[in-house]
């Protein structure tokens, strides 16, 4: 069965497993990972707050993690100085928590356990240090898997960029450091969160979820980890 013929409308959200297995992890309804991009426009307040009533009537538990790393040397290999990238980076990053926030407080979440963290505040915990050591290990001696975070990278590069700019060397080594910093909640959320099972929840696919679910792949999540396409149905999607 395809991904897509798994897929189905669940409280108001359009909803695909990517695989199978990710469709039985769902079911289990025990935790929702959601990350937010800063800066990416798609999540307005509104999707935010509709994404949100979705999970809490979804899980038992749900974390929303924000990325605020690496915003800042993005912004440096776009050719702004460093003062001016991270005052630009911390104005992005508050406009983020600004709108989390508010989404938050038109959802009731009270039958959820719930937080909401900068994936900064991760960075020390020992859980996600060790989902870390592995991602980066396999980046070293994977080729196929570190393939798919270079196509990634590009990208999350690309998409930044949106006009004919070439992409340069800093731009890639901004954006892998971005996307590596990521990679471990795309690999093994149930550690780093302390959960049974987890779902990470995003509006589209990407080239790393997609290869993390491959049954012939080198690097996959771990079990107990589910990837899903969660989004508002098209008519509600503006």
């Amino acid at each position: 069965m395809t991904a897509q013929q798994l897929a189905e409308l669940s409280h108001g959200m359009y909803v695909e497993p990517l695989s199978e297995q990710c469709r039985h992890i769902w079911r289990r309804r025990d935790h929702a990972l959601i990350g937010v991009s800063a800066g990416n426009s798609y999540f307005t307040q509104s999707r935010l707050a509709a994404l949100l009533a979705w999970a809490g009537r979804s899980f038992a538990e749900v974390d929303v993690v924000y990325v605020d790393t690496h915003i800042d040397t993005m912004l440096v290999a776009d050719g702004h100085e460093p003062a001016a990238a991270g005052r630009s980076a911390r104005s992005t990053i508050r406009d983020v928590r600004r709108r989390i926030r508010r989404a938050v407080e038109a959802t009731d979440l009270s039958g959820t356990r719930f937080r909401v963290r900068a994936l900064s505040e991760l960075l020390d915990d020992p859980r996600y240090q060790a989902v870390r050591s592995r991602t980066d290990r396999a980046l070293r001696e994977e080729p196929e898997f570190s393939a798919v975070v270079q196509e990634m990278v590009q990208e999350v590069v690309r998409g930044r960029l949106r006009d004919e700019r070439p992409v340069t060397p800093a731009h890639l080594e901004a954006g892998l450091g971005y996307v590596s910093a990521e990679a471990p909640l795309f690999v093994d959320a149930p550690t780093i969160f302390d959960v049974r099972s987890s779902v990470t929840c995003y509006h589209l696919r990407t080239p790393v979820t997609e290869y993390l679910v491959g049954a012939d792949s080198a690097v996959r999540a771990a079990p107990g980890h589910a990837h899903l396409v969660v989004r508002p149905p098209a008519r509600d999607a503006g």
